[in-house]
């Protein structure tokens, strides 16, 4: 079982890497889903490359997966910024922008006000990981390191559409709706639960 919620990904609306790479600069990649959903990212730790690469197809099949499920909350195109970095670096924003000791797995900080750039993309916010944290976690758990990043990347995604965990209720539910989508692409259940159908998603085609 991999217990998310004890590094508890948690939102704030401030930009924690305001500053953008060049599209030639080789700690930057981006990812484009099958509905035109775009990640742009800053890979700061050279570390997390492989990773990036390995993680990239079942990230990409999830955005996809959740924003057609939840058209409501996704409804056009996507832009999310992404930072891949380390402890320390994930530690000073946790302090800074969320008043707690320590580094987490993953920060996700909704965009203060959606807006839409000149490719009529809405821009969600930005995704912050630490490769520490987020290697140790999978290989403790003995789960495939792709794995439980493409959980925490899709984890981190419905935090900028509005989700929450801050009840047992809002838990549950965020739970159920993770658990389903990552079944839909072969991952199996990161909290130990029967897979289970969510309201949001029951009716509704692809």
């Amino acid at each position: 079982m991999m217990p998310i919620h004890s590094d508890e990904t948690t939102s704030a609306e401030q930009d924690p890497d305001p500053d953008s790479l060049a599209i030639d600069d080789p700690a930057y990649c981006c990812w484009v889903t099958c509905d035109h959903h775009h990640f742009d990212h800053n890979i700061s730790d050279s570390r997390w490359v492989d990773h990036v690469r390995s993680s990239e197809a079942k990230c990409i099949m999830l955005t996809d997966l959740a924003t057609r499920h939840l058209s409501t909350q996704f409804s056009q195109s996507i832009e999310v910024s992404v930072l891949w970095t380390d402890d320390q670096t994930i530690a000073d924003l946790n302090q800074k922008y969320r008043g707690k000791v320590g580094a987490t797995n993953i920060l996700s900080f909704p965009s203060g006000v959606r807006s839409s750039s000149a490719e009529d993309r809405l821009f969600m916010g930005d995704l912050v990981l630490s490769y520490d944290t987020v290697i140790s976690e999978a290989n403790s758990a003995g789960i495939a390191e792709q794995d439980h990043i493409a959980h925490l990347f899709l984890h981190g995604l419905l935090h900028l559409a509005g989700f929450d965990h801050i009840d047992d209720k809002e838990a549950s539910e965020m739970e159920s709706l993770e658990i389903y989508l990552l079944s839909e692409i072969g991952i199996a259940d990161p909290y130990n639960h029967a897979v289970r159908v969510p309201a949001e998603v029951r009716d509704i085609s692809s």
